[in-house]
C-alpha cells in the first residue's frame, strides 16, 4: 500500500483514439505522451478482443499510476484496461452520470456501458466500487462492493471522505465529463448537472485521505464540428486544463 496519500505520480498519457486531441492544447507545454490508437479497429463503444489486445499492446510498458485522458466517453471501458495493470488490493472513484454497469446485449465483449461491471467480475484486486454521479442505480447492483453517490452530495464538504472513511485502501479514480454541467463540458452523451468546482473539490478531498494510484479522464465530444462547431472543443480543452491542473496541484507540481 501506498504511504503517501498523493498521486503517485504525475505522468501524463494523451490516448488518441479519434483525433479530437488535435485540435486541443492543454497538455501540450506538460511532457505528455502521445498515444495513437486510431489505427486499431473495433473499439469504439465496444472493443472486441483483438482490438483489447492491441491497447493491452500499446500500454504494456506502462504503469497504472499517472493521469490518462481516453477521448470520448465511448472509450471509457479504456479504465478497466488500465485497473487490470494494477497489481495490488484497491478501490475505484468512478465520476459519471452513467453507471456503466450495463452489460452488453451480444456475447461478453468489453464496452463503454459496462465496464464497471466487467471490472467486478474479473478483477480480484477491485475491492469496492464509489460511483459518483448516477440519477439511479441498476436493481442488480453488487450493493456489497458498490456504493452510489448522488450527485447533489457531491456539492456538500466531506461527502467523499465520510464515503471512503471504512477502507485504507488506494483508490484509482475515473472521471467521465458527461457528469457536468454543459456549460463546464460538452460530450457526445447525456449529462449531469454537477459543477467542475464541486468534483475537483472531490478529487482533492479524496487524495487527503487515500492513496491515489492514477486518474483517468474521458468526456470529449469528437462530433463538435458537425454538432457545435468549436465551441464543444474549447469549453473541453480549458476544462481539461483545470483538471490536469487541479491533479499537478495534487502532486505538489504547478501548471506553467
Amino acid at each position: 500500500m501506498l504511504n503517501n496519500k498523493k498521486l503517485k505520480n504525475n505522468n501524463i498519457v494523451i490516448m488518441n483514439f479519434t483525433g479530437v486531441y488535435e485540435n486541443q492544447e492543454f497538455y501540450q507545454d506538460l511532457g505528455a505522451v502521445w498515444l495513437e490508437l486510431g489505427d486499431i479497429q473495433g473499439t469504439n463503444c465496444y472493443c472486441d478482443e483483438e482490438a483489447e489486445a492491441a491497447i493491452k499492446e500499446r500500454i504494456s510498458l506502462m504503469e497504472p499510476s499517472g493521469i490518462h485522458f481516453l477521448d470520448s466517453g465511448n472509450y471509457h471501458y479504456v479504465s478497466k484496461i488500465w485497473l487490470d495493470k494494477i497489481e495490488e488490493e484497491f478501490e475505484l472513484l468512478v465520476f459519471d452520470h452513467h453507471t456503466d454497469m450495463q452489460m452488453p446485449m451480444f456475447g461478453n465483449i468489453l464496452s463503454c456501458g459496462g465496464w464497471i461491471q466487467a471490472a467486478l467480475d474479473t478483477n480480484t484486486r477491485l475491492k469496492r466500487v464509489y460511483l459518483a454521479g448516477p440519477p439511479s442505480m441498476e436493481a442488480e447492483a453488487d450493493r456489497e462492493r458498490v456504493v452510489g453517490i448522488n450527485e447533489e452530495e457531491l456539492k456538500t464538504p466531506g461527502c467523499i471522505s465520510r464515503h471512503l472513511k471504512n477502507s485504507g485502501l488506494p483508490l484509482y479514480i475515473s472521471l467521465d465529463k458527461d457528469i457536468l454541467t454543459r456549460s463546464c463540458a460538452i460530450t457526445n452523451w447525456d449529462q449531469g448537472e454537477a459543477q467542475l468546482e464541486d468534483v475537483l473539490a472531490c478529487i482533492k478531498e479524496a487524495a487527503s485521505c487515500r492513496s491515489i494510484i492514477g486518474v483517468d479522464v474521458c468526456g470529449e465530444n469528437p462530433d463538435d464540428q458537425e454538432q457545435e462547431g468549436n465551441r464543444a472543443s474549447q469549453t473541453n480543452q480549458n476544462t481539461n486544463r483545470k483538471i490536469i491542473c487541479k491533479l499537478l496541484e495534487i502532486c505538489d507540481v504547478l501548471c506553467p
